[in-house]
C-alpha cells in the first residue's frame, strides 16, 4: 500500500516538475526575445572598436542601432543578456586593443588571436589603487599571433585573478625581464603559451615558481641560452605538456625530470642539448609524445625506450649520435609517428624493427640504415606519410612501398635509386600529394608520361625523352638537372579540361631547344617559371604579356634574341626577372610594374643610355647591366631607388640563384638579402654622379670598364655596407678621397687601371688589400704598393694631371677669386692709411716721427758697422778688450739718444749727426 502511494507520488511529482520546467522554459524563451544587451557593455565594446582598424569591414555589425549581443563575435548569455564571449579570432584587425573590455563584467573568454594587433591601451580602471572585482571574471585570454604587437610588461595580467588559460604566443615581450615572477601571480593558471615572444630569461637558478595548477607550458621559440631551469622540475603534479624546443637550452637532461610523472608530452627538439640520451627515461610509463630531434646528443639510441608502451610520437636525431636503431622500438604498438635521424647512425634495418608497429602512420628516417627485408614482406602499417632521405634503398625502388594504400606524402630523395618501374610507379603515385624522388640517378623516359601529383621534387636525376604531359591538379614541378631535350610547346601548347593549378614551375639545366610558344594564354596563374640554362632560340612570344601572379622569371643562359617587347607592366607581382646571358638588343627594357626587386640583364646586347624610367622602379633591390653596350652618363636619378638606399626590406622569395660578386659567381638562396648595382663593361662615361652613393644598403657596386671621369665623390664614405667596389679600368683622376677608409665592411676592392694620384689614405682597410687593387695607377704611393710617398709628390701629380684633363673648374675659379681679393684688398689698406694721413695733421706729425726715429737707428747701426770694419781691416788687427768694445758702443748709444730730433713749435728740426760724433 505504501509501495503504491510512494510510486503515486514520485508520478505526481515529476508531472509537476516537467509542467513546471515547460512554463519556465516557455517564460525564458519569452523573456530572451525581449532582452537586448547591458548597456555598459555596449559602451566598452563601442570603445574597444574605436581603436580598431577594420579595413576589411569585419565589423559592419557593430553600431549603435542594434542588439550587440547579435554583434559578430559577441555571445551573450540566454537569461542575463550580458557578454560572456568575445571571438574575434583571424578577422584582419588592425589598431591597438583598448583594453576597457575587461569592463565587461561577466566577460570570461576573449580571443583576439591571428589579427594584426600592433599593441594595447590600459582604461582608466586600471591606474586605480584597488582591483576591481570585475576584472576578476576572464578565464581564457588569447592575444597570439598578432604581426608587429610589442608589448613592454605584463604588470596588467595582475588584474585578471581568476585567469585559467593564457595564450601571447608570438608577442615581442623582448623587454619584459621579469615574464616569470608575473605569471606565477596566477596560480589558477591551467595553461600558459609565451611560445616565440623573443624572451631571454628563463631564470634557471630559481628554485620554485608558484604554477600550482599548471597542466600546460609553452615556451617554445624564445632564446634562452642555459640549462634547463631548476623551477621546471617542481611544478604542479598535474603538469602533463612541456615544450621548451626551438630554443639555445644547453646541458644535460638531469634525472630530476622523473618527478613530473603525469607527463604526456616533452618537447626538447632544436635546442643545444648534449650528454647520452638517459635510459630512466624509458620509466616515463605516461609518456606520448617525446621530442629530442635537432640536439647535440652522443652515444647510442637507449633501447628501454622499448618500454614506453603508451608512445604515440617519437622524434631523436643528432648528428653525434652513433649505432644502429634498437629492434625494441618495434614494440611500441600505440606508436603512429617514427623520426629518427642521424649522420653517424648506421647499421641494417630488419621486419623486426616493425613487426608490432600496427598503428603506425608516418615513418621519417634520414640515416644512411640500409634495409633487409623479403621481397614479398608486407607491413603491419598502412603509412600516410613516408620519408626515407639518405637512406640506402636502391637500386630498385622498394617494392613493400607499393602496398602503403594512404600515402599522402613519399620522399625518398638521396636514396641511391637508380630504377623504377615506370607504369607501375607513375600509376601508384598519381594520387599522392606530394612526391620526392629528387637527388637519386632514375633513369627514365618520360614522353609519354601525365604527372598527377599535386607537388613533385624531380630534380637531379637522369629522366630523358621528350617533357611530360601534366595534368591540372599539379601545383608544383620541380624537372631541373635532368637530361629532357626537344621542345617545350607539347607540354604547354594544349588545352586541359578544366583550368590548370600549376603554380611553379622549373625545367631549367636541361637541353630543351627551339623557340618559347605562344601559348602561356593557358598558364597565366604561374607564379614561378625558371627556364634558365637551356638552348631556347628566338624572340618572346607576346602572350608571355599575359601572366597575372607571376613572382619570378628566370630565362638566363640560353640563345634568345631580338628586343625585349613584351609587356609586363601590368604583372603587378612581379619582383624577379633574370633575362642575362641571351642575345637580347634594343633598349632596355622598362614596361615593367613598380613591383619589381631584382633585374639581372647582364652579357646581352642592349644599347642606348640607361633609361631615366628605371629610376621609378623604386623596390629595386639589385641591378645588373654588366656587359652590354650602353652609352651616355650614369643618371644622377639613380638615388631614387630607395630599395638600395633606403629600409631594408625583411619579405620576400627566398630560392636559389647566382650572383657576380666579389669577383667571383657565389650562389645565393634568398635574393632579399643582397643590395647589388652592377653597370660594369659597358660604354658609360662622364663623371660618377654623387647620387649614387646615397644607395646606403648597397653591398655591391660595380661601375668598372667603362669611359668615366673625374674624381672619386668623397661622399663614397656614406656606404657603410659596402663589401665589394670595382672602379677598375675607367678613367678616373685625383686622390683616393679619405672617406674610403671608413668602408670597414669591404671584403673585395679594385681600382686599377686608372689615373688615380698621391698616398692611398691610411687606415686599416684600405692597406689591407693587395697591391694589385691599384695596379696601372703609376702616381699612387704608400701601403700596400712598394713605392713610398716623397712629400710635395701627390701635389704636383695632382697639377700634372689636372693639366692633363684641362684643370679643374673649381681650382681655376679659387685663383680667379683669391687674386682679385688680393688686389681689392691692398687698395683698400693703402688708401685707409694714407688718406688718414692727408686728412689728420696730429697722425701726419706722429707719423713722421716714428720715420725719424727709424732713420735714427739705422744710421747708429750704420755707423757702428763701418768703426769695426776699421778695426778688422788693418793688416795686424789690433783686438780691442771685450769690455771697451762694448763700452763705446753703449756710449755712441747714448749720445744717439741724446741728440734725436726734436720737433719745435715752428716746426725746425735739430738732427744729430752721427758723423761728427765719431770724429769726436
Amino acid at each position: 500500500m505504501s509501495t503504491v502511494s510512494f510510486s503515486q507520488f514520485s508520478i505526481a511529482f515529476l508531472l509537476f516538475l516537467s509542467t513546471t520546467t515547460f512554463h519556465s522554459g516557455m517564460f525564458c524563451t519569452s523573456t530572451n526575445l525581449q532582452l537586448r544587451c547591458n548597456e555598459r557593455d555596449r559602451s566598452s565594446l563601442l570603445q574597444f572598436k574605436r581603436g580598431v582598424i577594420d579595413s576589411s569591414n569585419k565589423l559592419s555589425s557593430w553600431s549603435n542601432e542594434e542588439d550587440c549581443c547579435a554583434w559578430k563575435g559577441v555571445h551573450c548569455d540566454n537569461i542575463t543578456g550580458r557578454v560572456t564571449r568575445l571571438d574575434l579570432n583571424q578577422q584582419y584587425l588592425q589598431g591597438e586593443i583598448n583594453l576597457s573590455l575587461f569592463d565587461i563584467e561577466f566577460l570570461s573568454y576573449l580571443d583576439l588571436s591571428i589579427n594584426f594587433f600592433s599593441g594595447i591601451t590600459l582604461p582608466p580602471t586600471f591606474n586605480q589603487s584597488s582591483k576591481p572585482a570585475n576584472f576578476s571574471n576572464i578565464q581564457y585570454l588569447d592575444l597570439s599571433f598578432n604581426d608587429d604587437f610589442h608589448m613592454d610588461n605584463l604588470h596588467w595580467l595582475s588584474k585578471l585573478s581568476s585567469l585559467k588559460f593564457l595564450n601571447l604566443s608570438e608577442i615581442n615581450l623582448v623587454n619584459e625581464t621579469s615574464w616569470l615572477q608575473s605569471m606565477s601571480m596566477h596560480p589558477s593558471l591551467l595553461e600558459l603559451r609565451l611560445a616565440s615572444c623573443q624572451l631571454t630569461n628563463i631564470n634557471p637558478s630559481i628554485k620554485f615558481v608558484n604554477f600550482t595548477s599548471l597542466v600546460t607550458l609553452d615556451l617554445s621559440g624564445n632564446s634562452f641560452h642555459s640549462s634547463l631551469p631548476y623551477w621546471l622540475f617542481n611544478l604542479s603534479s598535474d603538469i602533463a605538456h612541456v615544450d621548451l624546443s626551438f630554443n639555445f637550452l644547453q646541458g644535460q637532461i638531469p634525472k630530476s625530470l622523473l618527478s613530473l610523472g603525469k607527463l604526456k608530452s616533452l618537447r626538447l627538439h632544436n635546442n643545444e642539448l648534449n650528454g647520452s640520451i638517459p635510459d630512466w627515461l624509458g620509466k616515463h610509463e605516461n609518456l606520448q609524445n617525446l621530442f629530442l630531434s635537432e640536439n647535440l646528443f652522443h652515444g647510442s639510441i637507449p633501447s628501454s625506450l622499448g618500454n614506453l608502451s603508451t608512445l604515440v610520437d617519437l622524434g631523436i636525431s643528432s648528428d653525434s649520435l652513433s649505432g644502429n636503431l634498437p629492434t625494441s622500438l618495434g614494440q611500441l604498438f600505440n606508436l603512429k609517428s617514427l623520426n629518427i635521424g642521424g649522420k653517424s647512425l648506421s647499421g641494417v634495418l630488419s621486419e623486426q624493427h616493425f613487426s608490432n608497429l600496427h598503428n603506425l602512420e608516418s615513418l621519417i628516417l634520414t640515416s644512411p640504415f640500409a634495409f633487409e627485408l623479403d621481397p614479398e614482406w608486407i607491413p603491419p602499417f598502412q603509412l600516410e606519410v613516408v620519408g626515407l632521405i639518405n637512406t640506402i634503398l636502391g637500386p630498385n625502388f622498394p617494392a613493400w612501398i607499393y602496398t602503403q594504400k594512404s600515402l599522402d606524402s613519399l620522399e625518398v630523395s638521396k636514396s641511391t635509386i637508380t630504377s623504377i618501374n615506370g607504369d607501375t610507379f607513375w600509376r601508384f603515385v598519381a594520387n599522392i600529394t606530394h612526391v620526392n624522388i629528387a637527388d637519386n640517378l632514375i633513369s627514365s623516359d618520360l614522353t609519354n608520361i601525365t604527372l598527377s601529383s599535386k607537388f613533385l621534387f624531380m630534380v637531379n636525376n637522369n629522366f630523358t625523352g621528350r617533357l611530360p604531359h601534366i595534368s591540372a591538379n599539379v601545383i608544383y614541378l620541380d624537372l631541373s638537372h635532368n637530361s629532357f631535350f626537344g621542345p617545350i610547346s607539347p607540354m604547354f601548347c594544349h588545352k586541359l579540361g578544366r583550368e590548370n593549378s600549376l603554380d611553379y614551375l622549373d625545367i631549367s639545366f636541361n637541353l630543351l631547344s627551339g623557340a618559347v610558344p605562344d601559348c602561356w594564354q593557358y598558364w597565366r596563374g604561374l607564379s614561378f617559371l625558371f627556364m634558365e640554362s637551356n638552348n631556347l632560340t628566338g624572340e618572346l612570344p607576346p602572350s608571355m604579356g599575359s601572366f597575372i601572379d607571376l613572382i619570378a622569371l628566370d630565362l638566363h643562359n640560353n640563345s634568345l634574341s631580338g628586343n625585349f617587347s613584351v609587356d609586363l607592366s601590368n604583372t603587378t607581382n612581379l619582383q624577379f626577372i633574370n633575362i642575362g646571358e641571351n642575345n637580347f638588343s634594343g633598349t632596355v627594357p622598362v614596361k615593367l610594374p613598380h613591383s619589381m626587386e631584382v633585374m639581372l640583364l647582364r652579357s646581352n646586347q642592349f644599347e642606348g643610355n640607361i633609361p631615366p624610367e628605371l629610376c621609378t622602379l623604386s623596390s629595386l633591390l639589385q641591378l645588373d647591366l654588366f656587359h652590354n653596350k650602353l652609352s651616355g652618363h650614369i643618371p644622377p636619378c639613380i638615388s631614387n631607388i630607395t630599395g638600395m638606399g633606403g629600409a631594408k626590406k625583411t619579405s620576400h622569395f627566398p630560392f636559389e640563384f647566382n650572383v657576380h660578386n666579389k669577383g667571383l659567381e657565389l650562389e645565393y638562396t634568398d635574393y632579399g638579402l643582397w643590395r647589388n648595382l652592377d653597370l660594369s663593361a659597358n660604354n658609360l662615361s662622364g663623371e660618377i654622379p654623387p647620387e649614387v652613393f646615397n644607395l646606403v644598403q648597397l653591398k655591391s657596386l660595380n661601375l668598372s670598364r667603362n669611359h668615366l671621369t673625374g674624381k672619386i665623390p668623397r661622399e663614397i664614405g656614406h656606404m657603410k655596407n659596402l663589401e665589394s667596389l670595382d672602379l677598375s679600368s675607367n678613367k678616373l683622376f685625383g686622390e683616393i678621397p679619405v672617406t674610403m677608409s671608413t668602408l670597414s665592411f669591404l671584403e673585395f676592392l679594385n681600382l686599377s687601371n686608372n689615373g688615380l694620384v698621391g698616398q692611398i689614405p691610411i687606415g686599416t682597410q684600405l692597406q689591407s688589400f693587395d697591391a694589385s687593387c691599384y695596379a696601372g695607377n703609376p702616381k699612387l704611393c704608400g701601403i700596400p704598393l712598394p713605392k713610398s710617398c716623397i712629400e710635395g709628390e701627390g701635389d704636383n701629380g695632382d697639377d700634372d694631371e689636372s693639366k692633363q684633363h684641362g684643370g679643374n673648374n673649381d681650382d681655376n675659379a679659387f685663383q680667379n677669386s683669391l687674386y682679385l681679393g688680393l688686389g681689392v684688398g691692398f687698395a683698400v689698406g693703402f688708401w685707409g692709411a694714407c688718406g688718414s694721413l692727408f686728412l689728420n695733421r696730429a697722425w701726419r706729425h706722429a707719423y713722421f716721427r716714428f720715420l725719424n726715429h727709424v732713420v735714427d737707428q739705422l744710421h747708429v747701426f750704420v755707423a757702428l758697422k763701418l768703426k769695426l770694419n776699421r778695426f778688422s781691416g788693418s793688416p795686424r788687427r789690433q783686438e780691442l778688450p771685450t769690455d771697451q768694445f762694448w763700452l763705446s758702443k753703449l756710449h755712441l748709444q747714448c749720445q744717439h739718444h741724446e741728440g734725436r730730433e726734436t720737433l719745435s713749435e715752428e716746426g725746425t728740426s735739430n738732427k744729430f749727426d752721427p758723423g761728427s760724433q765719431l770724429k769726436k
